[in-house]
């Protein structure tokens, strides 16, 4: 069946940022005396930040009471926020302007934050989607399929209608969760990462092939 809707991740899809999310996470550790991995938040990335907290914590053996949580996430979002310099990959804004044309519905479906999301997208680039789901906006986070079913309802397009772009293994996971075709791009992890996916491809633009 053709595809009629295309959905789309952020972080390392769109957008090359994931690097600076790994910062400001080890800048907050670093405050605190404790390390935490690079290779840890890309394994992990797609979980809200309330999940991913208790696992860094863990990775780092420093000790954060619960009820600091909230504001530990927020402090880490403001330091993402200042530092983040915002890198569009080759052919992204140029890839869903084409798919629009042809008639193809866009979704964007983050795990950040509302603001993350609109330091990294001017309104304009904003408007290039028909609906853009954040991590505000979904009850549970990827790996389970609410990010992207949410997505594709609001679409008003069926499973077999809709293909995922990912670049993280819960991102695929949450995508097939949903019962939705995906593709990955290895822009942030190796290959061996990113299995389960039903297309793989070398750029963006590597989409615009499989629409027929």
């Amino acid at each position: 069946m053709p595809i009629k809707g295309i959905l789309f991740d952020l972080d390392g899809v769109i957008v090359d940022t994931l690097h600076y999310h790994f910062l400001a996470w080890q800048e907050m550790f670093h405050r605190k005396g404790g390390e935490v991995k690079d290779l840890t938040v890309l394994l992990h990335e797609g979980r809200s930040s309330i999940e991913i907290l208790p696992i860094l914590i863990k990775e780092s053996g420093i000790q954060i009471p619960k009820k600091n949580w909230h504001n530990f996430i927020e402090q880490k979002r403001k330091y993402y926020r200042s530092i983040v310099k915002i890198r569009f990959y080759p052919d992204a804004l140029d890839t869903v302007r084409k798919l629009r044309k042809l008639g193809i519905k866009c979704a964007l479906v983050t795990a950040c934050a509302k603001k993350n999301m609109e330091k990294a997208l001017t309104p304009e680039q904003r408007s290039l989607f028909n609906i853009i789901v954040t991590g505000d906006d979904i009850p549970r986070a990827k790996p389970n399929p609410d990010p992207y079913e949410i997505a594709r309802k609001s679409l008003g397009l069926r499973k077999e209608e809709c293909l995922v772009i990912e670049n993280a293994p819960l991102g695929i996971q949450s995508a097939k969760a949903a019962g939705i075709r995906c593709a990955v791009i290895a822009t942030t992890l190796p290959k061996r990462y990113l299995k389960g996916a039903d297309i793989y491809l070398d750029s963006l633009s590597d989409i615009l092939n499989y629409l027929s």
